[in-house]
């Protein structure tokens, strides 16, 4: 494993709200950096073995907790966490550190996130490295709740996060356990995420190799204090998002890519998604879109599940394009 990289701490005012950054690396303009982007329920944290990896090798990283997590502003409407708020914020950000162009890595709803940052402002982006979640265009026919309701019921998570007050039933859970449980559980994802059955399960949870006592602790503390109306809301606009996003039906995301999945990722067997990425349909929406990875029995959080072999994919993409100023690959001399 990569040594840990020194991480700094700090807030940032960026788009109307204060963002917690973790940063890793150099601190130099020169240096390329990397935009890392969680997802659900997760924070920067996520990525902490990435920004060792990619800091020792001279990247400066830059992990924030997106809007509603963690140190981030939280704001109470659920209407404030569109894609174009979120977006808005990763672009103030990078404006508020001047950085110009960098390197995206996302994962789950950073994944969902870092696709559209793509969509909407490819200037802003060297290259991007997705994990778990492929790129999903717009259908105009249907709106995304109505697909998951049709699809899965109205006690599948992304249904019943569309009822008010939800993010109360967290409130009931042991969050060290429930934190074991979304992380390490077989059917691993919060596609997955039933909160009742998560609530009543009580068999003992047997941390793997990869997942420590402290990390889950990290997480615990954070939740407790923050709760996860924040995560939730995202859920919330999903149909707004689908309103929101129509002149961009259609778009391509225009931007160099690579993506990776775990052949044990619930989001890899939603219906028609396998298919959708390897016969054609991921690189017709994707042009740019030059590898895709299936990490053989990885499941959703692989980015800490396998944490040296996705740091080293990172790694070997991104170094391709030189110091990132620049979406054109440098030639070798």
């Amino acid at each position: 494993m990569a040594a840990e990289a020194e991480v700094r701490h700090r807030q940032v005012e960026a788009n109307g709200i204060s963002m917690h950054v973790a940063e890793a690396g150099p601190e130099a303009a020169s240096a390329p950096a990397v935009l890392f982007v969680h997802g659900f329920p997760e924070l920067w944290y996520s990525w902490r073995h990435q920004m060792g990896y990619l800091a020792a090798r001279g990247y400066r990283c830059v992990a924030p907790d997106l809007r509603g997590y963690g140190g981030t502003t939280a704001p109470p409407e659920p209407s404030s966490y569109t894609v174009f708020h979120i977006v808005g914020d990763l672009i103030a950000l990078l404006d508020a550190l001047r950085l110009p162009q960098v390197f995206v890595v996302g994962h789950d709803w950073g994944a969902i996130v870092s696709w559209n940052l793509c969509l909407l402002r490819p200037d802003r982006v060297s290259a991007l490295v997705n994990l778990s979640v492929a790129f999903m265009p717009r259908r105009p026919g249907v709106k995304p709740v109505e697909y998951f309701r049709a699809a899965y019921g109205d006690d599948y998570y992304v249904c019943r996060f569309q009822e008010p007050g939800v993010e109360a039933e967290f409130t009931g859970f042991d969050l060290k356990n429930f934190f074991k449980l979304t992380l390490t559980v077989q059917t691993t994802g919060s596609s997955s995420m039933n909160l009742r059955k998560m609530q009543a399960y009580n068999k003992e949870i047997k941390l793997p190799s990869w997942l420590s006592e402290e990390d889950v602790s990290y997480l615990a503390s954070v939740y407790a204090k923050t709760g996860f109306a924040g995560g939730v809301n995202y859920y919330r606009c999903l149909d707004l998002n689908w309103e929101l996003m129509a002149p961009w039906t259609g778009a391509k995301v225009q931007v160099p890519t690579k993506f990776i999945v775990g052949d044990g990722d619930l989001a890899y067997h939603h219906p028609g998604v396998k298919s959708y990425i390897h016969k054609g349909g991921l690189k017709r929406d994707v042009p740019m879109l030059e590898e895709v990875v299936v990490i053989k029995g990885a499941g959703h959080f692989l980015q800490q599940e396998r944490a040296q072999e996705i740091s080293e994919h990172v790694y070997d993409y991104i170094k391709k394009f030189g110091t990132g100023v620049s979406t054109q690959k440098i030639s070798k001399l």
